[in-house]
């Protein structure tokens, strides 16, 4: 599996930082992913939502499930169904100045030995990229 960890400390407190880091409101910050609700409830264990995203020209799609969740601290979340195996982890830490959100994903992609050989120059290169540029969106949303 490929692993991304991001880490980018937020002037704010945890609480103004949370309520951007559910599902729906993820592609206002990051570009290249839809993604809903499939369940009623949002903030809770066993909640469960469907993600379409885009990297490098690939585009994959799977359904998530709420693994954990402590508000305004952690959630990790893992992949049920899709052409994506994933397990995530967001957590806020709050600092002297605000709040570090680290944000990690291990993932694989449903390739051969050579499409995982392009994951890696590729994919996962473009895949990083993208998630600093959202991280430095959402801060830049919550900053203001």
């Amino acid at each position: 599996m490929a692993r991304l960890k991001k880490l980018i400390e937020i002037k704010a407190p945890p609480g103004k930082i949370w309520p951007l880091l559910f599902w729906d409101k993820i592609p206002e910050w990051l570009d290249g992913i839809e993604a809903e609700y499939t369940s009623e409830e949002k903030d809770s264990v066993g909640s469960t939502a469907h993600v379409v995203a885009e990297a490098a020209g690939i585009k994959a799609e799977w359904d998530i499930e709420i693994t954990e969740y402590i508000r305004n601290e952690r959630a990790t979340w893992r992949s049920t169904a899709g052409n994506v195996t994933a397990i995530g982890l967001t957590t806020l830490e709050p600092t002297e100045t605000g709040t570090r959100l680290t944000f990690v994903i291990d993932y694989e992609l449903p390739y051969s030995i050579l499409g995982k050989v392009v994951d890696k120059l590729v994919v996962s290169r473009q895949l990083e990229k993208d998630i600093a540029k959202g991280l430095k969106k959402l801060k830049a949303m919550i900053e203001k």
